[in-house]
């Protein structure tokens, strides 16, 4: 172990980001009692009541910390079997991106979650208001929630995305029926339906309507919503993608974590799995040095950019409905540029569904993009008829995933524009 190793970790928050920070800690701390993780939380701030998706990390930890599982289930967790599509591009009406039988992700109520997870005994928890800045430790994470500025001049940036408001509700049928989380095209945007148990405290939150308000009114959205689906109505939002251009303090000292990091959309149910990686890779920086900070930040922007990239994709061909806002979802462009994307699809394309699987099944596909690996793309571009171009003088470039504008060899690399990848 090296001498200079952090000994003190604070996570400062108690919604989805501080829970699943302080766990990976605890648990990969446990033997080491160098190493101590202290949670501190104001209760009077709730968690998200919205239920969260996950992919199949999440559910792995949960496991090994809690012995939670499909029969001891105090978090009214649900199977996540994929995300099912439906009424998304012009060639089916249902595309699947289904996950392996072997393993699940899961739906959960995040202040369930909380309760389960302050209780491991895996760290210490304080009740408190504090700021990190004032925290006495090696290494701080910031979980507090959505940034009140999320202006240039505050450190961050948005991020291209055509819905920014959403209305969630109530269900009045068994959503239980199906275990995908399904996501719904709609003439205003597109509805996600979480699979919750009633008894959940998320259930009242577990469909939502999201649209752009500078399209839709909210009246309309309203009255739209509970046309086409038989819901009780339970609360408005509003919201914007984005991601902190600084994740790290100057003195490398305290990480931003959760919203406080950044926020995407409801579309791929990508945040939870953004917390848990982010916060591995800062273990892999401080702990094991395998990396520096600096080489960390840079492959989680460019990981983060990635899933911007992937989201925006499945918006570029529109859906069963020709409305302004799919008008408006396809015109949308994003400002980075990404040649691995063009190289993941025509990899996924060109080679067979037998080779496409992950080596764990028997196949060749060992890259991921962002979150996803090729047979993703593969089930997507099947689903909506898509081609990708043709191979052009940027085919060999290889990034690795996460990377930020770097070959293998180091080398910054630049698109036409110059502007690859650039925060």
């Amino acid at each position: 172990m090296e001498k200079d190793i952090h000994k003190k970790i604070v996570v400062i928050g108690g919604g989805n980001a501080g829970c699943l920070t302080a766990l990976h800690y605890g648990w990969h701390s446990r033997k080491n009692d160098a190493i101590s993780v202290e949670l501190i939380y104001n209760p009077d701030v709730k968690p998200e009541p919205v239920g969260q998706a996950t992919l199949v990390d999440p559910p792995a930890l949960l496991y090994a910390t809690t012995r939670t599982n499909w029969m001891n289930n105090p978090i009214h967790a649900t199977m996540k079997s994929g995300i099912l599509y439906e009424g998304w591009g012009k060639k089916q009406d249902v595309i699947t991106n289904p996950f392996p039988m072997d393993r699940m992700g899961m739906h959960y109520c995040p202040c369930e979650m909380q309760e389960l997870v302050l209780k491991t005994g895996l760290f210490k928890v304080t009740e408190g208001d504090v700021d990190p800045k004032d925290i006495d430790a090696d290494l701080v994470f910031d979980c507090r929630g959505t940034p009140d500025d999320i202006s240039p001049q505050n450190g961050y940036r948005e991020l291209v995305n055509p819905t920014n408001a959403a209305i969630l509700a109530k269900p009045n049928w068994n959503t239980l029926e199906c275990t995908y989380s399904r996501h719904v095209a709609t003439p205003d945007g597109w509805t996600f339906i979480i699979p919750t148990h009633p008894e959940s405290p998320s259930y009242e939150y577990s469909v939502g309507y999201c649209y752009n308000s500078n399209i839709t009114s909210k009246e309309d959205a309203e009255k739209n919503f509970l046309d086409q689906f038989d819901v009780e109505i339970t609360q408005h939002k509003e919201y914007k993608s984005y991601i902190s251009t600084k994740p790290v303090d100057d003195d490398g000292r305290i990480f931003l974590n959760g919203n406080r990091l950044c926020f995407l959309e409801p579309l791929e149910s990508t945040g939870a799995q953004i917390y848990m990686d982010w916060a591995s890779v800062v273990g892999e920086s401080v702990f094991l040095k395998k990396n520096s900070i600096e080489e960390g930040v840079s492959s989680l922007k460019g990981y983060i950019y990635q899933i911007e990239r992937y989201i925006h994709w499945h918006y570029q061909f529109g859906s069963k409905y020709d409305t302004p806002f799919w008008d408006y979802a396809k015109s949308l462009k994003l400002t980075n540029y990404e040649p691995n994307f063009d190289k993941v699809a025509r990899w996924s394309d060109e080679t067979s569904w037998d080779d496409v699987m992950v080596p764990e099944y028997g196949g060749m596909a060992n890259i991921k993009y962002g979150q996803w690996s090729p047979i993703s793309f593969k089930y997507w571009m099947e689903g909506v008829g898509y081609k990708p171009p043709a191979k052009t003088d940027l085919s060999k470039l290889w990034i690795p995933q996460g990377g930020e504008g770097l070959d293998l060899t180091g080398k910054e690399v630049h698109g036409d524009d110059n502007s690859f990848w650039k925060p």
